[in-house]
């Protein structure tokens, strides 16, 4: 099921400093963003807790829910 707007991302974890952000798509696969790293990832497995990272064009909490939309529609259709 593919997301018709940004908004509609379900957060499921914010780190205190704001660092590390993470959401779950509607398929429940897992989606993070890493300041630190400048970039987002995509679960490459329900619950294998391994990741593949896509830099940022730029490193803000914006483009991150920008791509992590994209990554989620991108998967779901």
């Amino acid at each position: 099921m593919a997301l018709r707007r940004i908004s509609d991302l379900e957060q499921s974890f914010k780190s205190q400093d704001g660092n590390v952000v993470e959401w779950k798509a509607p398929s429940r696969w897992l989606y993070r963003y890493e300041r630190d790293r400048g970039a987002v990832s995509m679960e490459t497995g329900l619950g294998t807790g391994e990741f593949l990272w896509y830099v940022l064009e730029k490193n803000d909490l914006t483009h991150a829910k920008r791509r992590v939309f994209d990554l989620i529609n991108e998967d779901e259709l």
